[in-house]
């Protein structure tokens, strides 16, 4: 488990029972109080697999599912995890592709006829209050059932740029045709020699454009089975966290709410706003959840773009991350 799962057993008084600990500690007193142990150790309260590393402790228990057996078949058969998992493609909002569906009251939910597409999104949207603002259109929403013609409802959830960015290299190749793709084409250019990208896309956006590649091939609009010859992660950009308060109970501080000070070799930061002592924690990706991000406006006004520029490419190799500061 990690820090929720330990709040929330000590909120509701549940028994803490610690299965893994540091290499060295003694499991007799080893405890988990007010922190949870999340790095790697050796495995404690845990029967046979006391002393173990946790992934040699999963091997030792898959094996041991493999070998017992229930009505001559074993319990449980190993096999590849690839998490891909089950995307919701809808998204409440204006920016994204229409979904061509139409709810009716008589016929259910009725395709929009190909001759109609691509469905278009409206140009007259307002943005003033929040919310999906289709389901605000006077409109563009109310047409007709293409079964029954009557009064009907479009679809104004829109598609996730995930269904976009699953296959676009592929009507690159052909952006005018007037089917998805111009199979032609698309066996000519693909697949993509070098595809250069972030760590965070490698488990959804490339297991999913390989699964719509194979659906592509499948469909008849491209003859390859896999979308690229070499994939080339590079390093995020990646700054300290600062923040006030508990691990729990704290609130997060972006660096332009934070005064640095170095004393005596010490560095230590205060909240500018309270004059609170911040927790200053160590480098991650940078994010909005924990404000750790710098405006790039206030970099290319403060150094210009092309200063910027060299900074990001002689800082770090490509394919390490960048530590942002502003030293």
């Amino acid at each position: 488990g990690d820090q929720r799962d330990l709040d929330f057993a000590n909120k509701y008084g549940l028994p803490v029972i610690p299965v893994v600990m540091p290499e060295g500690e003694n499991p007799a007193t080893f405890q988990i109080i007010d922190e949870a142990y999340v790095d790697d150790g050796v495995m404690i309260n845990s029967r046979f697999l006391n002393g173990m590393k946790p992934d040699q402790a999963f091997d030792e228990v898959a094996k041991l599912l493999e070998q017992k057996t229930i009505g001559n078949r074993p319990m449980a058969e190993r096999k590849v995890n690839f998490r891909l998992r089950d995307w919701g493609i809808s998204r409440q909002r204006y920016w994204g592709c229409p979904i061509p569906m139409v709810h009716c009251e008589a016929c259910g939910v009725v395709p929009v006829p190909k001759a109609d597409l691509p469905v278009k999104l409206p140009d007259d949207v307002d943005f003033d209050r929040p919310g999906n603002p289709l389901d605000r259109h006077p409109t563009w929403r109310h047409v007709k059932c293409p079964q029954c013609g009557r009064d009907a409802r479009r679809e104004t959830d829109t598609m996730d740029t995930f269904v976009d960015s699953s296959w676009y290299f592929a009507r690159f190749t052909a952006p005018w045709a007037h089917e998805p793709t111009d199979p032609k084409a698309a066996n000519e250019w693909l697949p993509v020699d070098q595809y250069i990208g972030g760590i965070e896309h490698a488990i959804l956006h490339l297991l999913y454009s390989r699964f719509f590649t194979r659906a592509m091939r499948e469909a008849g609009h491209v003859d390859l089975a896999e979308p690229f010859k070499g994939l080339f992660t590079q390093g995020m950009v990646v700054h300290e966290t600062y923040r006030v308060g508990s691990a729990s109970n704290g609130r997060w501080l972006a660096p332009t709410e934070v005064r640095l000070e170095d004393v005596d070799g010490k560095r230590s930061a205060i909240e500018i706003a309270t004059g609170e002592t911040v927790s200053i924690g160590p480098l991650e990706k940078m994010s909005k959840s924990k404000k750790n991000t710098v405006s790039p406006e206030d970099i290319t006004d403060g150094y210009g773009a092309d200063t910027a520029r060299w900074f990001m490419l002689s800082d770090s190799p490509p394919e390490r991350d960048v530590e942002w500061t502003d030293d």
